[in-house]
């Protein structure tokens, strides 16, 4: 009988078809796609914001969009990792919620402040 002495995200990184369930195909690439669409969004976002401002002052309607984004992007990471843990525990899930709760205030504060400051 096979042993599974390796962790639960090991034994999941290597088959994510088998024994979980729900967890299938389409929810892996889905999960994917949005993990790096958020990373490249975040990502685009500093690039541009220092090639646009360079020297020049960044307003902090769009430095609470940037920095939105890559705390949506730290929490889409977690969300990834926490669909292959087996009963992933209360505290896990509440750094999800936090992460992904700040990350969605700061956008919209900085859409908010962006709107604001349009004549």
């Amino acid at each position: 009988m096979l042993k599974l002495k390796l962790s639960n995200i090991d034994f999941m990184w290597a088959n994510p078809l088998t024994i979980f369930g729900n967890l299938s195909m389409p929810l892996l690439f889905s999960n994917s796609l949005t993990l790096i669409g958020f990373i490249l969004a975040a990502y685009f976002a500093i690039s541009y914001t220092k090639s646009f401002y360079a020297d020049r002052p960044k307003p902090k309607s769009w430095l609470l969009i940037v920095f939105g984004l890559i705390v949506i992007s730290f929490s889409e990471v977690d969300q990834f990792i926490i669909s292959y843990v087996i009963g992933p525990t209360l505290t896990e899930g509440l750094i999800v919620l936090v992460m992904q709760s700040l990350g969605i205030i700061l956008v919209a504060f900085g859409t908010f402040l962006l709107y604001k400051e349009v004549p």
